[in-house]
């Protein structure tokens, strides 16, 4: 009686262990141990493993980044379990991710076509290739809207936009978020529907008045935009000001466009690219001492760049300094022999400094580069040579 009852309490302290091993696993999950939660899970697999163990070993070797390993998982849950629709959406999910965009198709058109009958509603968390969400906790029927997503950007891979552009409508039955549209304008700009991209983009920033990747998108096809005010102060659209900046510059708008380098700076003292435009920007205003204090500043941040000598160079030249502009042409043309704007525009110094020996040479120096405003000034200052 005493040996039976022995084994009765090794054999309930061995189920204990083996509950609380998940348990412990599952809490050190949640609470990003993943070390630790990959230590007892790894003791749970060795008992007698069921689904929910595979599936939580699934979750942590995705967040440890091995995931084929998890993928290996997903397969032991659903042979153990073949209508587990999380183990197929998060299968779809690594396909997805590794550029397997057909086999993604398969389990996402499983879960869809499976997802009315399913009986579990468990929470759980899933990693979102959107890249919106990175990884969050959810269910699988508030999913339904993102897998239809996650299928239609699969079919955008394969170049079926028609399918892609069917799940990507009807993924807004089930939700409305900022992604959705963004995901959706990216498919009209490739059907060069550039109206409805705008449109979807537009209402993505509604919904989220600070989402960059909603602004970038609509900046690169509406070269009109202008950023917020409030916008520009935040220091993660810093990288678009340059864009917005340049935008406005092709527009013939540097004023606007030496403010938005202006606030670029001010986030990065040191963005060279920035530092660089805003003189260009300034050189078409007028503003040439200024627009020469930015050249020289991304001269100092990048001893390399040598076009800002002939940046320099203009400045001084549209002040009528011949002299000095001629000074830093020839520095650049020391360096690059091989534009034929310096070649041109040193001339044209020389000629208005009223050195006239060197400037039929520089002249043709330019027309042998291709440029055939030169061609005119030689048959004008250069007959006789």
């Amino acid at each position: 009686m005493k040996a039976f009852l022995f084994t009765f309490l090794i054999f309930t302290y061995f189920i204990s262990l083996s509950q609380d091993y998940y348990n412990l696993a599952k809490k050190s999950f949640n609470e990003g141990d993943l070390e630790v939660a990959r230590h007892h899970i790894n003791k749970q697999l060795r008992q007698k493993p069921t689904s929910e163990d595979y599936f939580l070993s699934g979750m942590i070797h995705e967040a440890e980044g091995k995931n084929l390993r998890a993928l290996a998982d997903y397969e032991a849950v659903v042979k153990k379990e073949p209508y587990n629709l999380e183990a197929f959406f998060q299968k779809g999910v690594i396909y997805y991710n590794s550029a397997s965009c057909r086999e993604a198709i398969k389990d996402f058109t499983y879960v869809i076509d499976h997802h009315q009958n399913a009986s579990t509603h468990a929470i759980y968390f899933a990693n979102d290739p959107l890249g919106a969400k990175g990884t969050f906790i959810t269910s699988l029927q508030s999913m339904v809207g993102r897998v239809y997503q996650y299928r239609g950007l699969a079919y955008y891979k394969i170049g079926n936009l028609d399918a892609a552009l069917q799940d990507f409508n009807t993924s807004f039955e089930f939700d409305t978020l900022p992604e959705y549209y963004i995901n959706r304008s990216q498919l009209y700009v490739k059907l060069n529907e550039s109206s409805l991209a705008k449109n979807d983009l537009r209402a993505a920033i509604k919904l989220e008045p600070e989402n960059y990747l909603a602004w970038y998108n609509l900046v690169l096809i509406d070269e009109s935009v202008t950023l917020p005010p409030s916008l520009m102060k935040l220091e993660a659209f810093s990288p678009m000001l340059n864009l917005i900046g340049a935008n406005a510059y092709e527009q013939g708008k540097y004023g606007l466009s030496a403010s938005y380098f202006t606030k670029a700076i001010e986030n990065n003292p040191k963005d060279e690219l920035a530092i660089l435009n805003r003189g260009k920007a300034l050189l078409k205003t007028g503003a040439f001492k200024q627009a020469r204090a930015d050249f020289f500043d991304a001269l100092q941040l990048n001893k390399q760049n040598i076009e800002v000598l002939y940046l320099v160079g203009n400045a001084f030249f549209y002040e009528k300094n011949f002299k000095e502009a001629i000074a830093f042409y020839e520095q650049y043309l020391s360096v690059d022999r091989g534009y034929a704007n310096v070649w041109y525009n040193a001339a044209i110094a020389y000629l208005s400094f009223g050195e006239t020996d060197p400037v039929c040479s520089y002249l043709k120096n330019a027309s042998l580069l291709g440029m055939s405003k030169a061609d005119e000034m030689i048959s004008k200052q250069c007959r006789t040579q």
